[in-house]
This record gives C-alpha cells, structure tokens and sequence, in this order.
C-alpha cells in the first residue's frame, strides 16, 4: 500500500512539473505563463499546448520620449536644465543634448 501512495506521489509531482514547464512557453504570447499554468494543471498539458498554438505573439508598443544627456558624465534626464547639475556640483560647465530614448 505505501509503495503505491509513493508511485502516485510522484507521479502528481512530474504532472505539476510537466505543467509548469509548459506555462513557461506562454511567457511572451498574449495567453501568458499564469492563464497557461492554470489551463494545463486543471484541463491537461496537452489542452494547454493548444490553447499555446491558438494564442497569438505578444506585442511590444515602443515609443520615444526625449530626454537629455550630460556628455561628460553620461547621465540622462527627464527634464531639461541649462548645465549638468551634477557637473556643475564640480565645478564644471557641462550643456546638456536632447536625446530620443526608446520607452515600453
């Protein structure tokens, strides 16, 4: 009897396993790693590899926004300043350029 409730022990263990490892492939598809997680433990793996293929490839929205960048520090800020007020902090007189910086 206990070399039973060992074997089906095990064999929940691999099954959440195989479940979780197939959550992982929804990382960057819109029905994402949770949602798929919960579709292949509670439907089967198999359920959750179709609903993988049915589900379409995430889309990342990239937009600029400017920004400025001291070229003797490298820092970059959000708003614009006549000098560096970290190089101005040192005694030097660093003018700031206008950047495009890619955001998500």
């Amino acid at each position: 009897m206990e070399t039973r409730e060992i074997a089906l022990t095990g064999i929940v263990i691999v099954y959440i396993i195989i479940a979780y490892l197939f959550s992982r492939l929804g990382k960057h598809r819109e029905i994402g790693t949770r949602r798929l997680f919960i579709i292949s433990l509670l439907l089967t793996p198999v359920l959750g590899i179709a609903f993988l293929a049915m589900s379409q490839q995430r889309k990342l929205n990239l937009y600029t926004e400017e920004r400025f960048k001291c070229e003797e520090c490298g820092y970059v800020f959000s708003e614009a300043h006549d000098v560096c007020p970290f190089c101005e902090k040192e005694g030097k007189l660093s003018e700031l350029k206008p950047v495009s910086m890619y955001m998500t």
